[in-house]
């Protein structure tokens, strides 16, 4: 490839790069929003009588991101992540819950003292302010980490995450379980339209990588047909042509990831988009070798 081609290549890649940040940052959003207009519930979530000892037997049974509150007092609550992390956490500051006890995410009207707060004489760390913005529903929430809030007597508990109800009444049959109804879910914005978006977005990405794909295979087609009337080998084009281009994505996957940290800091988001970024630049390659090799092919016929 020449350079003018070098470069419309990596700036295809870039584009498909940057939407592919833009939309994991979309849908994180989309989460976090709906997380605080649930009153921080994610996923299926239920009233069930329990001791966290017994949902900890069972967190096997669990998906990532299964957690359980205890109401301690007005807006105060404990939490205990039973499996995977805790990542749809709504936050303005600081960062979610890590898994260590006597840690804590405060609204922005609890008043703490440095980055304490005590509650009943028990001195935690606050490590993030609950709300997308200061002035959210959250504001006077307090969640705490710390399993000695619970009881060791069986007690009415709130459990969420993904397919958490049918996991917990399999798992403990014959149980009570009050199941609470999703309606911020419901909204047309949360429910309907946003994975549309970033579903159609994903698409989008898909076809501009496979446009890069094949307009660099056929790019550096043009280049080795000229190399084979010289007498070098195709696999040996092949092997350049695929340096050039691992090169190119390589590149494009870096920005990608410096973007997804610069999104992290400034909007506090459990932004993880490595595992998109890198099938991106995956395709891109995949298919600039397969048009360039069945491109190859009819010289040797």
């Amino acid at each position: 490839m020449t350079k003018r081609q070098l470069t419309a290549t990596a700036g295809l890649l870039l584009l498909a790069m940057l939407l592919t940040v833009l939309i994991g940052v979309f849908d994180a959003r989309r989460r976090v929003i709906a997380a605080e207009g649930n009153d921080l519930r994610t996923g299926q979530s239920a009233w069930v009588t329990a001791t966290l000892d017994e949902l900890r037997r069972a967190r096997g049974t669990f998906e990532p991101g299964t957690k359980v509150f205890v109401d301690l007092e007005d807006d105060v609550r404990a939490v205990a992540i039973l499996s995977g992390r805790w990542t749809d956490v709504p936050l303005h500051d600081g960062h979610a819950l890590t898994g260590r006890r006597g840690e804590a995410l405060v609204g922005a009207s609890v008043a703490v003292c440095g980055d304490n707060l005590v509650v009943d004489g028990t001195t935690y760390t606050v490590v993030g302010r609950l709300g997308v913005r200061a002035d959210s529903l959250l504001s006077d929430d307090v969640v705490l980490a710390d399993p000695s809030q619970f009881s060791a007597s069986p007690q009415r508990l709130l459990l969420d995450g993904p397919n958490s109800v049918r996991r917990y009444i399999a798992q403990f049959p014959g149980r009570s379980v009050e199941i609470i109804d999703d309606g911020t879910n419901r909204r047309t914005n949360v429910n309907a339209v946003s994975p549309v978006l970033v579903t159609l977005g994903a698409l989008v990405v898909t076809l501009i990588a496979v446009v890069a794909g094949l307009q660099a295979g056929r790019w550096e087609l043009r280049t080795a047909a000229v190399h084979f009337t010289t007498g070098i080998r195709p696999l040996t084009t092949l092997c350049s042509a695929t340096t050039r281009i691992s090169v190119v994505s390589a590149a494009a996957c870096a920005t990608a990831f410096v973007g997804a940290a610069a999104a992290r800091h400034t909007t506090f988001l459990d932004l993880d988009v490595a595992v998109a970024v890198v099938a991106v630049g995956t395709l891109t390659l995949a298919v600039s070798v397969v048009s360039f090799w069945q491109g190859s092919r009819r010289w040797n016929c």
